[in-house]
């Protein structure tokens, strides 16, 4: 098991990476537009995701997994969709456990509210899906797995009005891995909505 020494420094670790994270998002809310050379996609992209955690104590004190969540919109040619992204990474060092190293990988996902919950299936083919052939929304660590979800205009209003309060993940195995939120706001998602002005389309 990880040193305290080690764990503290982690910590010390993520806090700076999500304190530059919310100084870049105070000083630049406005979404970022890419064009991509490979797959000519235009995508208009949430200017900081928001971020979700999950305490994971069997591995070491004050170890976490987390979620990168945002909006994405693709412009094909005049053909719009609007996306959600799941990104899924940790700072957790699991070499030396015989648990896996890999983040886990997002699937099926239910976005949960105190008043109800959404759920939502994955686009085959990962970032293919939206046409990026660079990551979008990655965390601090090198490893990381994706998942895209093709919203519809009712997901979307529902989006639009707040941030989930948690994101749960089933497993293939039929667990259920639920993430709180960790650093959500609407700093970033106000300004994607009106730079697209998908909350007004139907």
């Amino acid at each position: 098991m990880a040193s305290r020494h080690q764990e503290w420094g982690r910590a010390v670790l993520l806090v700076a990476v999500l304190t530059l994270q919310s100084c870049t998002a105070a000083r630049d809310p406005w979404p970022v537009e890419r064009l991509d050379p490979h797959s000519a996609v235009t995508t208009t992209i949430m200017a900081e995701p928001w971020v979700y955690a999950r305490d994971v104590p069997a591995v070491a004190v004050n170890a976490r997994d987390y979620l990168h969540v945002g909006l994405v919109e693709t412009n094909r040619a005049g053909l719009r969709g609007v996306w959600l992204g799941i990104v899924a990474w940790s700072t957790v060092d699991r070499s030396a456990l015989r648990v896996p190293t890999q983040p886990v990988r997002p699937g099926q996902a239910t976005l949960n509210w105190s008043d109800g919950t959404l759920d939502l299936a994955p686009a085959a083919g990962g970032r293919e899906a939206i046409g990026a052939s660079e990551p979008v929304f990655p965390g601090p660590q090198t490893e990381f797995e994706d998942a895209w979800y093709l919203l519809s205009a009712v997901q979307l209003a529902r989006l639009a009005r707040e941030p989930p309060a948690s994101v749960s993940l089933t497993l293939p195995d039929g667990r259920v891995i639920v993430y709180e939120s960790w650093k959500v706001g609407r700093e970033a998602l106000d300004p994607f909505l009106a730079a697209t002005g998908v909350a007004g389309r139907r």
